[in-house]
């Protein structure tokens, strides 16, 4: 009895390869024939086919028939996460970014091959996971399944999770974009901004956390919102907290700055020097250095 076939199209004889040894690794040294299932591998020109028969009389047959599908179910898993899945994301983001130009759509497909790698085994097994369930179902009522038209028409929660990577890649893209126009806009205040003390001392703690002093390293006070209002004429910038440094700094508009930072590769650190510039002359936090009380 013909339990199943599972057939694709493939793009040369690598993908072949795969959809040949994904089954095969998976059904080696677990005595199919003897537990009454036969699996055939079947191809022709660039289509490739696994086929599994299974005899009902086999005394082991009822009670390995799960374990079949199961088996078959992951091994098509890993072939479509390994081969077809980058192709399923780049459709979805062209359709996402079609308005777009280049240079962005391939900024947000580097992001996603990003957030794959950093995902991890992690990432994958949760996709594989789902994928297994989805072909599990489909292998127990489909006697013929077209691996394209399976894609296509019943993955459906599969490439939701593909979708929700484009997803996010484009959130961060448009925040990173925001975030670069943010940097420009505060850059542009200080370099048209009047100076209203001559120097000022910032003693970076670690973190966002720093000290403000006065060219006789004497602390000055900042604000305790969790907002602060930045005003130029014409303008009004409310900054989140996580900024305060920045905002503050640029509230005080000094004319040069001092920082001190034993970490001068911190992204908080990295902000000041990009948008304060010439200003900002580092200087090395020196052990015990301290503020005066």
């Amino acid at each position: 009895m013909e339990l199943f076939t599972v057939w694709t199209n493939t793009d040369g004889d690598q993908e072949s390869d795969r959809f040949y040894e994904v089954v095969k690794s998976r059904t080696k040294g677990l005595h199919m024939s003897r537990r009454g299932f036969r699996f055939t591998f079947r191809q022709l020109d660039n289509k490739v086919a696994w086929t599994c028969k299974g005899t009902e009389s086999n005394s082991a047959f009822e009670s390995f028939l799960p374990c079949v599908y199961s088996i078959m179910s992951s091994a098509i898993a890993d072939y479509i996460i390994e081969i077809r899945e980058w192709g399923l994301l780049n459709l979805i983001l062209t359709k996402a970014c079609s308005l777009l130009e280049k240079e962005d759509t391939e900024q947000i497909r580097s992001m996603i091959r990003s957030l794959l790698n950093d995902d991890g085994p992690r990432g994958r097994l949760k996709r594989h996971g789902k994928l297994t369930t989805l072909l599990e179902k489909d292998f127990k009522e489909l006697r013929v399944i077209n691996l394209e038209g399976l894609i296509q028409f019943r993955l459906h929660a599969y490439k939701k999770e593909l979708e929700e990577i484009v997803d996010y890649a484009m959130e961060e893209f448009w925040a990173d974009r925001q975030y670069e126009e943010f940097m420009g806009l505060l850059k542009y205040f200080v370099f048209f901004q009047e100076s209203k003390v001559p120097l000022v001392h910032v003693l970076h703690q670690g973190g966002h956390n720093f000290t403000i002093l006065d060219s006789a390293m004497v602390p000055i006070p900042t604000p305790d919102a969790d907002d602060i209002i930045v005003e130029m004429p014409g303008i009004e910038l409310e900054m989140e907290v996580e900024d305060r440094i920045v905002s503050t700094l640029i509230s005080i508009s000094p004319a040069s700055i001092i920082l001190h930072t034993d970490d001068e590769h911190t992204p908080i650190v990295r902000t000041l020097l990009h948008i304060f510039e010439d200003k900002v002359k580092l200087s090395r936090l020196y052990p015990g250095q301290d503020v005066q009380k």
